[in-house]
């Protein structure tokens, strides 16, 4: 394993790779340190192969409990690249993951990290995708599993949740609320918080791996990489990724990275909008892109790491308005064939933004992240009459005029 320690990015702490989440001392977030001399060593040697992934998560192969979703496609939306003007936009198919969304990465490692340590029981805060990862993962390797989710958590993914078999219970209030509630109950109960914002420092290690696979799908790095953002780990994963292709010399440079936020829940886009480098949160957010409607009520300092990763990447933050989003997913759906919920959407309305502001070179080549399947929250999608007829062709003659 070339993992080594934690390491706390306030104080600069360093830890061993054990349960620990926010850094003892100043009680900032911790990431995961590795060995990269011995990494590029070994990786220009030929004793890690292009494909593996391994070494680059904090998972010790000798306990067997390595448990990463496999490659997601990365395709080119031809189509809907030429409707909008860009010469090449990429959509990375998150959505496709086994539970049906990106947190199946985080979650795969947090979960494998929880048998490493020989914790038989999780929980975690969330607004629906990881919820139903983290069931899903914590089923197949055997731990008991708890979440909590927002009231307002669409249907579909409270039931696909409860379906894997974990105890799902429903906090009032906005996921912030969540989110204190299973800090307090890991700690008082006994449990794994395996919650992925911040919190826990081995989940966004499963986030960097799509940045991989993107550079070994295109064989380079784009020049811009569009992500929806609610507190950030995944944007700052994908950052942390592309830097250790820089690294290996797989990339020849790390891509603008563009944090996209809707305009009821934009604390990152505003304080990037007001030259500031905290965030203000937000007490009580609102939009129907409900995967990132996260305030970051009570931990806005993780709103902080990843403003700060963005500038760090010479990038930017926006926000989009409700209807944009919704027009995102039309256009996905119709243009491209594919189903993503609006969570899942709110990157590409961020493209069509950026495209109308100015900021996408015409010759640039972008990556829309698409993280969740639009059959994971059916609450955004008009209804449309569909007309019944009898077994006649002239009464359906009557309906294609």
């Amino acid at each position: 394993m070339y993992a080594t320690e934690l390491a706390c990015i306030g104080c600069g702490r360093h830890y061993r790779l054990e349960a620990l989440y926010n850094c003892p001392e100043c009680g900032n977030i911790l990431d995961v340190a590795y060995d990269y001399p011995r990494l590029k060593g070994d990786y220009e040697a030929g004793r890690i192969s292009a494909g593996d992934f391994g070494p680059f998560l904090p998972l010790d192969e000798q306990a067997g409990v390595s448990v990463a979703p496999p490659p997601t496609p990365l395709i080119r939306a031809g189509r809907l690249a030429a409707r909008l003007g860009v010469k090449k936009l990429l959509f990375k198919c998150e959505f496709l993951n086994p539970t049906g969304s990106f947190k199946d990465r985080p979650i795969a490692v947090a979960v494998a990290k929880a048998k490493e340590f020989g914790l038989g029981r999780v929980i975690i805060a969330s607004s629906g995708n990881a919820a139903a990862a983290a069931a899903a993962y914590a089923g197949r390797g055997g731990l008991t599993g708890l979440v909590l989710v927002p009231e307002a958590t669409p249907p579909e993914k409270i039931r696909q949740t409860a379906f894997y078999g974990a105890t799902v219970v429903k906090v009032r209030g906005p996921y912030s609320n969540c989110f204190s509630l299973a800090k307090q109950a890991a700690t008082e109960l006994d449990y794994f918080n395996l919650t992925t914002t911040f919190i826990n420092p081995y989940t966004v290690e499963g986030d960097k791996i799509i940045a991989h696979e993107i550079v070994r799908q295109a064989g380079e790095a784009p020049a811009q990489v569009f992500v929806p953002v609610g507190a950030g780990p995944l944007l700052v994963g994908l950052h942390k990724g592309f830097k250790e292709c820089e690294l290996l010399g797989m990339a020849a440079a790390v891509p603008q990275m563009v944090g996209v936020q809707a305009t009821g829940c934009k604390p990152i886009a505003q304080a990037f909008s007001d030259g500031m480098t905290t965030v203000k949160a937000v007490k009580n957010p609102a939009t129907i892109a409900g995967g990132i409607c996260d305030g970051l009520y009570g931990y806005s300092q993780d709103g902080d790491y990843t403003l700060a990763t963005i500038r760090r990447s010479d990038g930017y933050a926006l926000a989009v308005a409700d209807e944009d989003i919704n027009e995102a997913m039309r256009l996905i759906a119709r243009e491209e064939g594919l189903f993503v919920e609006p969570s899942g959407a709110v990157a590409l309305a961020g493209l069509i933004q950026s495209l109308k502001n100015g900021q996408i070179a015409p010759d640039a080549t972008s990556v829309v992240m698409l993280t969740g399947h639009g059959l994971k929250d059916m609450a955004a999608i008009s209804q449309r009459e569909v007309p019944v007829i009898d077994d006649d062709m002239e009464q359906l003659k009557r309906v294609m005029m």
